[in-house]
């Protein structure tokens, strides 16, 4: 039966190679990335939310028609240009949020949703509790947004309208929202309509939130008290594309920083929201506040995560599939692909180490062979090598070693020559060689003399 050298194919053994490697970099990728990979679509209010207190409709809206729209999950895009939307909840940080602010003064715009309604993501009342489902149990306490504001501006809140009914939205439900048809107008009152700087009047919705202070500014103004649901604060900077409504009041004499850069604050995030984006006027005018917020900025739409506790720290496997590192880990992958399709590519079978000194007679002379010619002590073997063929062939005629030398070797060279030489002259010659060369030419001539006339 034979035996095969390699029970695989070498197809079968490069699909195998291929998986395994394209597993490995998969799992290094997965580590370093982490919490980014998942979906985020957990039913509260943040841009990757899918229920109706969440952003996805408004970013889905925003990139169907052309805008660069990004979900950052790292402190680091706080720093990157464009217009960054930060949707915090309830239990955010002032200061936190107050030095977000700071460092966008001179980097790009921010606008900032004040978080709206309390929400229940699990047991869900009334209804099966699925991925991405909220009900909302009541506005947030006005308290909540005033503190987180503290230190960037000081602002009284009110919630304004009756109590309603908590309402549950599926993700299903949303992605009709996504794409601006109205599926929630019930949340809205159309005899209730809010003037605007950026956009046409929008209509209210039943329950909304004002906000009011010495330096905010409106952008969506209630019919009812001229107090903001949208405002920007007023920081001494010209905003032109906000002010159409309620212009400046800052004089020189307030000692504000100037800003290159607007803070919009938004009270009532049903305006923003996945709910506001079921109504077309509103879903409108969400678009147009932030067109004129982006027109200041050449950069992306950044919806922040962080905030809203999906943020994630950057780590080495992180930084291994990012520039500027990106370039060396693909050079890496390469070499890695490049060696192994060498060693699938290597000329013959692996060959097995040899011995340094072989078993049995034959490996004993040619390992002695072997230690005599490094010593080039060949000449030394000459004199014992002649006498051993010359006593070999006295024996193999029958002849007495009693005899005379001569008359010996006189009898052997009477039994002919072979490529015209005689045994004495052979054995002359091969006593007189000078060097490794002619010793062993003159050892093959002997041995060959006897092969051929004695065998």
């Amino acid at each position: 039966m034979s035996v095969q050298s390699n029970p695989f194919k070498r197809t079968t053994i490069i699909i195998m190679f291929a998986i395994g490697f394209a597993a490995f970099v998969a799992l290094l990728y997965g580590l370093g990335a982490g919490d980014r990979l998942s979906s985020g679509n957990n039913g509260r209010a943040h841009g990757a939310s899918n229920s109706l207190v969440g952003y996805k409709a408004l970013a889905d809206l925003l990139e169907k028609t052309g805008r660069d729209v990004q979900l950052s999950r790292s402190a680091a895009g706080i720093d990157e240009p464009g217009l960054l939307i930060v949707t915090p909840n309830a239990y955010a940080e002032a200061d936190k949020l107050a030095e977000v602010i700071q460092e966008r003064a001179y980097v790009g715009p921010t606008m900032i949703i004040l978080p709206k309604w309390n929400v229940a993501t699990t047991n869900l009342v009334g209804m099966e509790s699925r991925k991405g489902w909220a009900q909302r149990l009541g506005t947030v306490a006005s308290d909540s947004g005033v503190k987180m504001l503290s230190e960037i501006v000081d602002v009284e809140l009110q919630t304004i309208g009756p109590e309603e009914d908590s309402q549950a939205e599926s993700s299903e439900n949303n992605s009709a929202v996504a794409v601006g048809r109205p599926s929630v107008d019930s949340e809205f009152n159309p005899s209730e309509i809010a003037s605007s700087a950026v956009g046409d009047p929008i209509p209210l919705p039943e329950i909304h939130i004002t906000m009011t202070g010495d330096y905010v500014r409106n952008i969506v103004e209630d019919p009812e008290n001229g107090e903001s649901l949208i405002a920007y604060v007023d920081d001494g900077g010209v905003y032109e594309n906000l002010e159409s409504l309620d212009p400046s009041q800052i004089t020189a004499d307030d000692e504000i920083d100037t800003a290159f850069y607007p803070v919009v604050i938004v009270a009532d995030a049903d305006l923003m929201n996945n709910t506001g984006m079921g109504n077309e006027r509103v879903a409108r005018h969400a678009y147009d506040l932030i067109t004129a917020l982006e027109a200041q900025t050449d950069g992306p739409i950044i919806f922040d995560l962080t905030f809203n506790g999906l943020g994630s720290s950057d780590n080495l496997l992180t930084l291994a599939f990012k520039p500027p590192f990106l370039s060396a880990t693909i050079c890496l992958i390469i070499a890695a692909l490049a060696a192994a399709w060498m060693a699938f590519n290597r000329f013959g079978p692996p060959v097995r180490e040899q011995r340094s000194i072989d078993f049995g007679t034959t490996a004993l002379v040619n390992n002695s062979a072997g230690f005599i010619h490094r010593m080039q002590r060949e000449r030394l073997v000459a004199d014992p090598y002649g006498e051993m063929i010359r006593s070999e062939a006295i024996n193999a005629l029958g002849l007495s070693p009693a005899l005379d030398r001569e008359e010996l070797d006189h009898k052997l060279d009477m039994l002919g020559e072979v490529n015209g030489n005689r045994f004495s002259a052979l054995l002359y010659n091969l006593n007189q060689a000078q060097n490794s060369r002619e010793t062993a030419d003159h050892a093959a001539a002997l041995y060959n003399w006897k092969k051929e006339l004695i065998g």
